[in-house]
C-alpha cells in the first residue's frame, strides 16, 4: 500500500512519515512562531480548520512529498548553484558527493569531510555517461 497523508493523522505522525513534512507546514506559515504554533498533536484535519488552510490543498502538498525524486546509498550527488549561491560555506566543499544515508524521504550526503542532510530537491543526481559501444 502507498503511504500517503491523511487528515487523521497528527503532526508528529506526519514527521516521523516523511521529513519533508516540516518543509510543507513551514511553506503555509505553520509551526515558525508563536502566533502559528501548531502542537505535534493535532492532526492535519484540525490545523486545516483552525488556520483556514483548505484541506485539500494541504494534503496534496504533503502527498507530493512521495513524488520527489528518489536517491540510493551510494548515488553521486551535487549541490544545486542556488543552494551553493546561498550558503557562503558551501564555496569549498567539493562538487560532488555521495549519499551515505537515507531514512524518511532525508537524505545524508558527505561532500569530502563536509556531512550535508537534506531532501532529495536538495541534490542534484549525478548522471553517469552511456560507456562507449
Amino acid at each position: 500500500m502507498e503511504q500517503q497523508f491523511t487528515p487523521e493523522m497528527t503532526v508528529d505522525e506526519a514527521f516521523r512519515v516523511h521529513a519533508g513534512a516540516r518543509r510543507v507546514f513551514a511553506r503555509f506559515h505553520l509551526g515558525g512562531c508563536s502566533n502559528c504554533a501548531i502542537s505535534e498533536t493535532h492532526t492535519i484535519g484540525q490545523i486545516s480548520e483552525d488556520y483556514g488552510i483548505p484541506l485539500p490543498m494541504l494534503l496534496d502538498n504533503l502527498n507530493a512529498l512521495f513524488d520527489q525524486g528518489v536517491l540510493s546509498v551510494g548515488d553521486r550527488v551535487r549541490i544545486p548553484q542556488e543552494i551553493r549561491a546561498k550558503i557562503p560555506q558551501l564555496a569549498t566543499v567539493p562538487e560532488t558527493g555521495v549519499i551515505t544515508g537515507s531514512e524518511n524521504g532525508a537524505y545524508t550526503a558527505e561532500f569530502g569531510d563536509v556531512r550535508l542532510q537534506g531532501l532529495s530537491e536538495d541534490f542534484i543526481l549525478e548522471t553517469q555517461a552511456a560507456p562507449a559501444s
